[in-house]
């Protein structure tokens, strides 16, 4: 569904999810639409975080929307949305979302350590584990109650640029990581997961 076509579906929460065009984001929207009120945004329809990234902030933050999932990725600017709209939801029942990636977790010395990719998916996960860190501790006293979930995932078969080819490596399909959304939004108001981090255990396409 695209921004601004809701349907009858008024009763369902409202998901604002960026990338939805392709790959992981579709694959997202494919399995959401018939429990959620899905809006995507990408550059199909004039939501491209780069060059509208203004008009996407203000849209997920004024358009009453539940759950914001942050899947497109755009160098810089998939970090700077992810903490302003947390920012703006923190102290509200809404559910935050994030496409991360095991990059983050390269280890210093590694020799994309220092990858742009890299040092984004790096910096997502350190926001969100500080963020959970801190709510247990003492923010669920402060009135904090957005939950925020990094999803982070080895090799998908998608379209999206890698510096290594994707078939060399076991892959995950995009429906599968869908599955994972939509098991995290699934679950209890009462219950918040922090990370969750996956991969394939297939062959890859081009095991000989």
């Amino acid at each position: 569904m695209e921004v601004g076509q809701h349907g009858n579906k008024e009763k369902m929460k409202k998901v604002f999810l960026t990338g939805h065009t392709a790959g992981i984001g579709l694959a997202i929207k494919n399995r959401l639409q018939d429990h959620y009120d899905v809006s995507g945004g990408s550059r199909s329809n004039g939501f491209d975080i780069f060059v509208n990234y203004g008009k996407v902030k203000t849209t997920i933050l004024n358009g009453e929307y539940d759950i914001f999932i942050n899947n497109a990725y755009v160098p810089s600017k998939q970090t700077q949305l992810l903490k302003e709209i947390y920012s703006g939801w923190k102290n509200h029942d809404k559910t935050i979302i994030n496409i991360g990636s095991v990059a983050g977790d390269l280890p210093q010395g590694h020799v994309d350590y220092y990858g742009e990719y890299s040092t984004n998916k790096r910096e997502q996960k350190e926001f969100i584990e500080n963020i959970n860190f801190n709510y247990s501790k003492k923010d669920f006293k402060n009135g904090v109650r957005c939950k925020l979930t990094n999803i982070k995932t080895d090799y998908v078969l998608t379209d999206f640029p890698s510096i290594y080819d994707k078939k060399d490596f076991p892959s995950l399909t995009p429906e599968y990581v869908s599955e994972i959304v939509y098991f995290v939004l699934q679950q209890p108001k009462e219950v918040g997961f922090r990370e969750i981090s996956f991969h394939s255990t297939s062959m890859p396409i081009n095991w000989r």
